[in-house]
């Protein structure tokens, strides 16, 4: 049971994260061709942006789940701390790389002129957001979860990806008109509150307090 307290959140994150893709999809289907054109290559670059994010999400949860197994709660906010800053340097670097490559790589594509443009333009919005928010919206994330805190960091991805994620493009792309240039908005305002939630709990000290094993 200790083991599913643990498992059992991720997963309902996960599947509820796979719905609100359905509904964004669902968002999308309904602009023009060169939008859902630019909408689908973009989405490949954006996993490629995201990679180093996510691979060092997983050495938070090591180093914090070791640090936080050993009962040494400085050394797991020591190690949050400089694991942080070297995702920040590395996303950087890495987005700047991909976002550079982006208008080579799309010379390999059968794409109008106009779709080109989009595609850049969606690109750069996601690396400048992965860039700043994405280290704390999930690498931090990730370290908290490690230490116990899985019920928060749960309820703050539904939050923001599920409910306002979806909101904000419904509001950006439909209502203001901006397409899927919206969506990449709503993106990035899904980040920019789960990291707000994810700064202030890390600063609450109350992940601390959490016992795993």
């Amino acid at each position: 049971m200790r083991i599913l307290n643990i498992a059992l959140p991720s997963s309902v994150e996960n599947g509820l994260f796979q719905l609100s893709k359905v509904a964004l999809s669902s968002i999308v289907a309904l602009f023009g061709t060169v939008e859902i054109a630019a909408n689908e290559v973009a989405q490949s670059f954006w996993s490629m942006a995201s990679l180093f994010c996510i691979a060092f999400g997983y050495a938070f949860v090591t180093v914090i789940g070791q640090c936080m197994g050993a009962g040494d709660v400085e050394a797991a906010d020591y190690y949050n701390k400089k694991l942080l800053r070297i995702t920040y340097f590395g996303s950087a670097l890495w987005n700047i790389l991909i976002f550079a490559l982006t208008p080579l790589v799309l010379m390999l594509y059968s794409l109008s002129g106009e779709a080109k443009q989009l595609v850049i333009l969606l690109v750069l919005i996601h690396a400048v957001g992965n860039t700043i928010l994405c280290p704390l919206a999930f690498s931090l994330s990730n370290g908290l979860r490690a230490a116990g805190d899985i019920l928060y960091t749960m309820l703050a991805s539904i939050f923001a990806t599920v409910i306002c994620r979806v909101a904000l493009s419904v509001l950006f792309g439909l209502w203001l008109h901006l397409g899927v240039t919206g969506i990449a908005y709503a993106m990035v305002g899904d980040w920019l509150i789960k990291a707000i939630l994810i700064v202030v709990r890390y600063r609450s000290r109350k992940w601390t307090q959490f016992e795993v094993i």
